[in-house]
């Protein structure tokens, strides 16, 4: 007899690749399920455990860093459950530093609301002679620290 199927007995030659000696004891064996078992059950356990850890990340910063978002943070963590795009949304979420992007977004509007300078015309030649803007050209200085002499780009057109 070679194994028991179903309760029959199968003789040597009924299995193409039939286990030899110790393999085959092993495998004819009840009680190495009994051990398999437990440490199956034990693996899957642990297993469940970590990532059960690994989905609560974004819970865990979030109130770690005690935002205001926690609330928020948390509820979409439990909703990452069933959609894990929502997760995915809750780590993003609980990672971003939100001092850093309000702070942008301020210095966007502030910089919006600022008044450009405008230009200012010479009231006398503004009904005399077309419009023209001045521009300021700066010439490279020399090496010594003397101040920097401007010129206007019209200056410079009469100059040549």
């Amino acid at each position: 007899m070679l194994f028991n199927v179903y309760n029959e007995e199968k003789p040597a030659g009924f299995f193409i690749n039939e286990p030899d000696g110790l393999y085959r004891a092993i495998l004819d064996a009840d009680w190495i399920l009994y051990l398999l078992l437990p440490l199956l059950l034990l693996i899957v356990v642990l297993g469940l455990m970590y990532f059960w850890h690994l989905h609560e990340i974004p819970k865990h910063r979030a109130e770690h860093k005690k935002m205001i978002q926690a609330e928020l943070v948390s509820a979409l963590t439990i909703l990452g459950l069933f959609e894990h795009w929502v997760w995915a949304i809750a780590l993003f979420i609980a990672y971003t530093n939100w001092d850093s992007v309000e702070e942008f977004f301020v210095n966007i509007l502030r910089r919006s609301r600022e008044i450009e300078p405008a230009v200012v015309q010479d009231p006398s030649s503004a009904s005399n002679a077309p419009q023209t803007q001045q521009a300021v050209v700066q010439e490279p200085s020399s090496a010594s620290s003397a101040p920097q002499t401007q010129k206007t780009a019209n200056q410079e057109g009469e100059a040549s």
